[in-house]
């Protein structure tokens, strides 16, 4: 009798032990300090999986652990556990250490045997690991990944020969036999970098033979490889899989690669190639996998993709600027189980719906883009509801323009998993017959025209949808009930839905906290909901309840234990009271928004402990004290708002020693005093500076000019947007969040925001007590859009090399002790918007240009030495233009001095006609060509004068007989 397997343990989750151990059980120790009793081992398994959740794998060892990692971890293990007092941490604490080195050998003993860690455990973060790796590997190891090029083969098979030599113990050879007419077998060498790897396949007769080398599998996805694709690799004629995604090559996709027969997997996406695709690749006609996403691509898609009958899955999405000639060949790809066309316009195709239904075996459709706006959602699904009808699991149509009602007859598309219906033209009542999909995760109707609410009465039995998304709708007064009946929810969007009601997530309506499933999503933004903040899942990721109406304390963030909360908005409420100091429960916290309240007091010190913070908004509140000290651990921070608070002391030293990621600082509207520090001068990315409506004296510092991101050019979307992922059983992907800030802008506020707020690069240091001149090195800040600084005590003149700040929008000089004049150089300013020099001592004329003589006069107000347009004050030099004498009565004197001013009005008159009649004649006199052109025309004038006047005569009388 056969011995059955023997299960293997799987990995612990700490989503596993959360809803049993909130019970709080107890936990015994000995004499030593260890756990005893009937719950030891599990109270030994969430001590393990907590350490591993909580203390990061990149440092060193356990004495390295900054004190507020372990006291969060120590809190955490007391809060689950009945912990009486802290007589045994030293004791829990020694196993921690122990539990976590091991855990980190079991990572590299699971790397080295070809196992990816991350997917045994959820919870690893990916870049965490590949740091982590990288930390762990020889310096060797590194300088060879580091030599980001394009590989040609012989390069390729020498790379891999240095890795077999050097890295013996990391690259696992194994042999696999297979059947074909001849005893051969085959040996895969996997090289890996994190999750990327390269596989590398000999052929030979036997495992440990030294034949000839075959490459059949080349991965080197997301390696930041640059350039052109060698042409070396035409000679991989055994290649079945190649795949260069997530990488930057550039120029045209090479035809050779149609000769690459054997391909059965094809992936060129994320890179930078342009040019038309190459009809060649319809040569490959075993390809099962071919991927050309998100590309800068032109002209036809070839219509000899109808050759590749065997395609099982083609993303054509976000090409760039392909069209469809015809979608005929589409017929032909009978096999096709995954299609994406985002962006390709369908608008002048008018058969493609009868194409896709050709495609029997179709789960998986994405028309996003697509400019369908001819046709009716309704008529679309009636025509989609062939043999995709019980295949089809996803359905993504955003932005493609469709119209009408949801249809009843979404209810026949029982294999639906996933609807994405989001920002088109839809309108009607969310029909109650999506709800009856029995398969159906997730839901995006956001951005349409939905009104009121579906008749819902059985949604007791839909406990399955994870992510709702209805923003935008008219879902009425009150919450919609049939949202809390939703048990697995991960994400729920119900923003600016005009919903005016106390929220729903505890108190004595029903509890909405405990439906939430790990890592999920909250957006209530944008409503009118009022009422005091009730707790929250402690498995909320982002909480969004940003402007709405609610008011009290904010200390429900201290019931949020378990450290999964990433981003928080709660701006533009009515908010009171302090901020709790439990941040330090927070260690994934990227965003903190608190911005328009009315929270008060000092920042508490706990805020250090935020160390992956990116973005922290408190303005327009009521914070004051200085800046605490352990700010400065927040090294990732790229946007710091503390703008309108109460805030005192000198601008920290450490803002710009240890801040040095910083693009957005806003200190405005406090009280600030003492100097501007020097080291605000190290911020390289820094883009706004506004250090405006403070008690700061001393001169400019004259090395702002060392901003580099405002001397050289450059954007960078990543710098203004936060990103974070979620998963869930069904959906997984990212979050973003994008910056914002209220600025200054022409003597006015104005809100920038996204992209908007990415292209700004601004100095506001206005109403201070700024003394000095205005360093010369300001205008090295060619980049620069904005500069105020007005309303300091500044002195001596602008300098003369300020024309070279082509970029300047914005200028405020205005209410200094500025002298001298304008400099001439201001002139070639061509994208000066605003300029205001008002009330300082310049003088001499304003430089003449199309912008400067354009603003009003009163921009140059209380200078009395300006002189010039716009301003009526003309200067020194200026001919002043008489106006003519106005007659009121006449003497003699006058009389003579009109008659005399007619009399040569006359002469000249008569002087000018006779010798203009002369010349003619005498031309006509004396050139026989000319006069003979004259007569023609003459004559032939005169008889159109005729023939014009006999017609019109004709006609005249034509009309008196009638």
């Amino acid at each position: 009798m056969e011995r059955p397997e023997k299960k293997k343990r799987r990995v612990t989750l700490i989503r596993d032990h959360s809803k049993e151990y909130l019970s709080n059980l107890t936990v015994e120790f000995d004499q030593f300090g260890r756990a005893i009793g009937s719950n030891r081992f599990k109270f030994t398994s969430y001590r393990g999986v907590t350490t591993r959740k909580m203390i990061s794998i990149l440092i060193d060892s356990w004495d390295l652990v900054d004190q507020c990692d372990k006291d969060q971890l120590w809190l955490n293990i007391k809060n689950h556990w009945h912990i009486r007092d802290d007589d045994h941490k030293a004791q829990v604490f020694r196993d921690c250490n122990t539990h976590w080195k091991a855990y980190k050998s079991e990572l590299l003993k699971l790397w080295d045997n070809g196992v990816n860690p991350v997917k045994k455990y959820p919870y690893l973060d990916k870049a965490m690991w590949k740091n982590f790796l990288v930390l762990k590997s020889t310096e060797e190891f590194e300088n060879i990944w580091k030599d980001k090029k394009a590989f040609s083969s012989e390069e390729l098979e020498e790379r891999v020969k240095t890795w077999m030599r050097t890295f013996g113990d990391k690259v696992k050879p194994f042999c696999k036999a297979y059947n074909e007419s001849t005893t051969k077998g085959k040996e895969r060498l996997e090289v890996t970098k994190g999750k990327e790897r390269l596989e590398v396949t000999k052929r030979k007769e036997r495992c440990d033979s030294q034949a000839g080398h075959h490459v059949t599998e080349l991965d080197i996805s997301s390696f930041g490889l640059v350039g052109e694709i060698s042409h070396s690799l035409v000679n991989l004629t055994y290649l079945n899989r190649l795949d260069l995604c997530y990488n930057r090559f550039h120029g045209t996709i090479p035809t050779f690669i149609g000769s690459l027969t054997e391909l059965t997997d094809l992936c060129l996406s994320h890179n930078s190639f342009h040019g038309t695709i190459p009809r060649s690749i319809g040569s490959l006609t075993e390809l099962r996998y071919l991927d050309l996403s998100d590309n800068s691509l032109y002209g036809i898609i070839p219509s000899e993709f109808g050759n590749l009958t065997k395609l099982h899955m083609l993303y054509l999405r976000d090409l760039g600027s392909c069209r469809l000639e015809n979608v005929e060949w589409l017929v032909h790809l009978s096999h096709v189980q995954q299609l994406e066309m985002d962006g390709i316009s369908l608008a002048k195709e008018n058969h493609w719906v009868d194409v896709i239904l050709s495609l029997q075996k179709l789960t998986h459709l994405s028309l996003l883009g697509c400019e369908l706006s001819h046709v009716i959602f309704p008529d679309f699904l009636n025509n989609l509801s062939g043999c995709t009808l019980r295949t089809l699991a996803e359905l993504e149509a955003s932005h493609s323009h469709f119209t009408g009602p949801l249809s009843d007859m979404i209810e026949k598309f029982s294999s639906l998993e996933r609807l994405s219906l989001s920002s088109n033209q839809l309108n009607g009542t969310i029909n109650e017959k999506l709800f009856e999909l029995p398969n159906l995760l997730d839901i995006d109707l956001s951005q349409n025209s939905f009104e009121g609410r579906p008749f819902l009465d059985h949604m007791s039995n839909l406990s399955y949808v994870e992510y709702l998304n209805v923003s935008s709708a008219k879902l009425g007064r009150c919450f919609p009930k049939w949202i809390q009946t939703l048990k697995n929810l991960t994400r729920l969007d119900i923003a600016n839905t005009r919903i005016s009601d106390t929220i729903p997530l505890g108190g004595k309506i029903p509890d909405l906290s405990s439906n939430f499933d790990y890592n999920s999503v909250i957006d209530l933004r944008s409503n009118n909901f009022s009422g005091l903040i009730p707790n929250v899942s402690s498995t909320v990721q982002s909480l969004n309840l940003s402007k709405n109406k609610f008011y009290g304390g904010i200390f429900f963030l201290c019931q949020i234990k378990d450290g999964y909360l990433r981003f928080i908005d709660l701006s533009d409420n009515f908010l009171t009271g302090q901020l709790p100091d439990c941040l330090w429960h927070f260690k994934e916290l990227k965003i903190i928004n608190l911005g328009n309240n009315n929270l008060s007091g000092r920042l508490p010190p706990a805020v250090g402990c935020l160390i992956k913070l990116e973005a922290l908004y408190l303005y327009k509140k009521k914070f004051s004290g200085e800046l605490p000290l352990s700010l400065r651990s927040c090294t990732s921070l790229t946007s710091l708002n503390l703008g309108a608070n109460k805030f005192s002391g000198n601008v920290p030293d450490w803002i710009g020693e240890n801040l040095w990621g910083l693009y957005v600082l806003i200190l405005s509207s406090n009280n600030f005093f003492g100097t501007i520090p020097l080291q605000l001068c190290q911020l390289p990315n820094l883009h706004i500076l506004d250090l405006s409506r403070n008690h700061l004296h001393g001169t400019i510092p004259s090395c702002l000019n060392n901003l580099m991101s405002m001397v050289q050019g450059g954007f960078s979307a990543t710098q203004i947007g936060h990103f974070f992922y979620s998963i869930s059983h069904f959906w997984h992907g990212s979050t973003s969040y994008f910056d914002h800030a209220v600025i200054e802008w022409q003597g006015v506020e104005r809100e920038f925001i996204r992209f908007n707020l990415g292209l700004l690069k601004t100095i506001d240091l206005s109403r201070n007590n700024l003394t000095g001149t205005i360093p010369l090195e300001l205008t090295r800040l060619l980049e620069l859009v904005a500069l105020n600084l007005s309303k300091n005590t500044l002195l001596g003149e602008i300098p003369w090399k300020i024309g070279q700040m082509g970029n300047l929008s914005v200028l405020d000089l205005s209410r200094n002790n500025l002298s001298g004049g304008i400099p001439s150089s201001v002139s070639q300013m061509n994208y000066l918007d605003y300029l205001d020099v008002s009330y300082n001592n310049l003088s001499g004329r304003i430089p003449t240009s199309t912008q400067l003589q354009s603003f009003e006069p009163s921009r140059y107000d209380g200078n009395p030495g300006l002189c010039g347009p716009p301003i009526n004050k003309k200067c020194h030099g200026d001919e002043e233009l008489e106006e003519p004498p106005v007659v009121v009565g006449r003497n003699e004197g006058d009389a003579e001095g009109v008659d005399e001013v007619w009399g040569w009005f006359y002469i000249g008159v008569g002087t000018g006609f006779v010798t203009g009649f002369w010349i003619v004649c005498g031309v006509l006199l004396l050139n026989h060509r000319g006069r003979h052109a004259f007569s023609t025309f003459f004559d032939g004038f005169k008889d159109w004068v005729y023939v014009k006047v006999v017609v019109f005569v004709a006609n005249l009388q034509k009309v008196r007989q009638t």
